[in-house]
């Protein structure tokens, strides 16, 4: 069987300038797709770029009940625009929250509020560099940076404090 007949079919069967319009629109759509997500061909086709990175965040002033629940969370995975990520929560430990009062005289004292706590979290996420950042969800992770622990069941706010890249014999 010839690849092209004397009727110009491919196979037989396939009209060549059909199967040419085909793939400019198949083309111009994937090209559309790339532009709307911020991704390049080399983004889709390498996975050399992923890495999983361990970071901490501390939640500040959280109620005890919250605090409690918070730790059953650990092991569970990450949400984010309501999907799961490729993040899990691998700690959680529960701190006092201490405030700064000031004294008559001037002098800082630091004082124990017992009636809230502060949260700890250890996460590690399979994640991508990608525009010059590392992402889990639509987060960026920078020291510093706000940043929101969500679960199916815990969504608390609070600040990245610290983070590595994790080697894989770890």
């Amino acid at each position: 069987m010839k690849i092209l007949d004397s009727k110009g079919k491919l196979f037989g069967k396939i009209n060549l300038v059909d199967c040419l319009v085909v793939l400019v629109i198949l083309a111009v759509v994937i090209a559309a797709a790339l532009k709307l997500t911020g991704s390049s061909v080399s983004d889709l086709t390498s996975g050399s770029n992923a890495v999983t990175i361990r970071y901490e965040v501390l939640c500040p002033k959280i109620d005890p009940t919250t605090s409690d629940y918070a730790v059953t969370e650990i092991g569970k995975q990450l949400m984010n625009s309501g999907e799961m990520i490729d993040a899990y929560i691998t700690d959680c430990v529960i701190e006092p929250h201490i405030e700064p009062v000031e004294a008559a005289d001037g002098t800082l004292h630091y004082v124990e509020d017992t009636t809230v706590h502060d949260l700890r979290f250890t996460i590690d996420a399979n994640v991508q560099f990608v525009g010059n950042a590392y992402s889990v969800g639509t987060q960026e992770l920078r020291v510093g940076k706000s940043h929101i622990v969500k679960t199916v069941g815990l969504e608390v706010n609070g600040t990245i404090l610290s983070m590595e890249e994790v080697t894989t014999n770890e």
